[in-house]
Parts: structure tokens; sequence; C-alpha cells
């Protein structure tokens, strides 16, 4: 399971931000912004705190001074975005001490050292699997000049990285959609691969780019990844994506490890 690494990704970006900010703010003025408001309007002013052989809190006015004005506003809000980091570090520290992974093997192992025969019923119905990865609306029409590989269960693909990636799916008995409409009228684009997660049927979706170098597929790519982002289609979360590199072809160990961390 890759959710105490998320918890620890999350929580050594926070503290990295928390660090910047107090950085930021031990270089800003040492006074707090005061605002007082009259019938013309409003008047700043620089309130410095009683501190050292300052015996009274004293108050400058700075309403002609946009530099000073400017640093004492960024002052507000880097404190308060300090005390949020300082909270979440907290919460994120609490949920790593009392995170526990889990996954059906090691929960039910006692059970199925004893009960070897039932063991199998701890996973979702394998036959349902392959229902749901048979029964749909594949892309029609949309270059099959293009479908000129086949992968070991038949299905026609377009490159030799597709083909890689369904044969690991079929390896680990991940069962996957090829080329399946979203069902998403205004979105024009399918998903390489649809994929429900056995474990707990989450959907996923895999994309697997081309050569990376022609800079023109890229800029296509990035508008429909944008697109898939208006419809909370996004990576890390339900998307996959991958590469072919016209260097080095595709990255197979990566391929495994991206079925490792987020399908199994």
């Amino acid at each position: 399971m890759i959710y105490k690494e998320q918890i620890k990704t999350i929580l050594n970006e926070v503290e990295r931000t928390r660090s910047e900010l107090e950085q930021e703010l031990a270089a800003l003025p040492e006074g707090e912004l005061f605002i007082v408001r009259h019938e013309n309007g409003e008047c700043y002013c620089e309130r410095l705190p009683k501190k050292g052989n300052r015996k009274k809190e004293r108050r400058f006015g700075i309403t002609g001074d946009k530099e000073k004005t400017r640093a004492l506003v960024r002052k507000k809000y880097v404190k308060k975005a300090v005390k949020i980091a300082e909270k979440d570090i907290e919460v994120l520290t609490k949920a790593l001490d009392n995170y526990t992974p889990f996954d059906e093997q090691s929960i039910m192992t006692d059970f199925s050292r004893q009960h070897p025969r039932v063991a199998g019923y701890i996973y979702r119905d394998a036959s349902e699997l392959e229902e749901w990865a048979k029964n749909y609306e594949r892309q029609k029409d949309f270059y099959d000049e293009d479908l000129t590989s086949v992968a070991g269960d038949g299905t026609l693909m377009r490159s030799r990285g597709e083909i890689v990636i369904a044969e690991k799916l079929r390896h680990y008995d991940i069962p996957y959609r090829y080329e399946a409409s979203l069902g998403i009228p205004d979105l024009p684009y399918v998903p390489d691969f649809t994929i429900k997660r056995p474990r707990d049927g989450k959907i996923f979706y895999w994309e697997h780019f081309g050569d990376v170098n022609d800079r023109e597929y890229m800029r296509r790519n990035d508008i429909k990844l944008d697109r898939y982002k208006e419809y909370n289609i996004v990576p890390w979360d339900n998307l996959i994506i991958t590469y072919d590199f016209r260097e080095n072809g595709v990255n197979v160990p990566l391929i495994e490890g991206m079925i490792h961390s987020w399908l199994l």
C-alpha cells in the first residue's frame, strides 16, 4: 500500500514550505500593520511592540510608504500560513504514527492458514471482473489503420508500449478496457486503458504517450490532460501516465512499478 508514502511526501512538502515561510518572515519588517479608519478612508500604520529598551508600544504612519505597507500586508499572510503549516505538520505526523497499512493478505493471514480452502473468497469475484472487462463500447473509426499490434488476448493496439502494459496487466490478473468510451459527451477523448483495481474496484485510467520528442504531439497531449482535469481525471489520483522515449523505447521496470504502486 502506498498511502503511507504519500503522507510522508505531503509532510515533507509542508515542512519545506514552512521553512521557506519562516525564512521570509525573518526578513520582513519587525512591526505589524495597523489600520486606522476615518471619514476620508484609511490610514496605515506600523505598530512596534514593547521590546528591549522600548518600554511602550509605538506606531508610525506609513500610508505614503507603499513598500513598507506591502511588506506588512505580506507579513500578515506569512504568519497565518506558518500557523496553518504547523497545524498540518502536527496532524500529518500523528497520521504517520497511527497509520496501519492494510491489504487482504496481511489482514487475513491467520484465517487463510487455518482455512485454506476458502481463503480465495477474500478477494473479489474474478468472473465479475472479467465480465466487466469484456462488456464495454470501444472507440470506433479512430485511425484504425494504426492498430497494428496484437495483445495476448487478441486486442488490437497501436504500439509496443501499449502491448507491454496490456501483458503486464494480464500477468497480474488486472482487468482492463482498451480505448473505452468515458461516456462523457463533452469530452472527445478516450484513455488508452480503463482499469478496475481488483482489491477495491476503483477505476483508474492509463495513458501511454508515444515519442516525447514530437513537440506537436506532446502539445496535443497536454491539452488532453487539461481536459481530463475538468472531469476529475488527474495524475496521482486516478490517472497513470507513461511515455515512450525515442532513445530508450519502453521502460518495462517503470510499468511494473506503476502496477505495483497503484493497482495491486
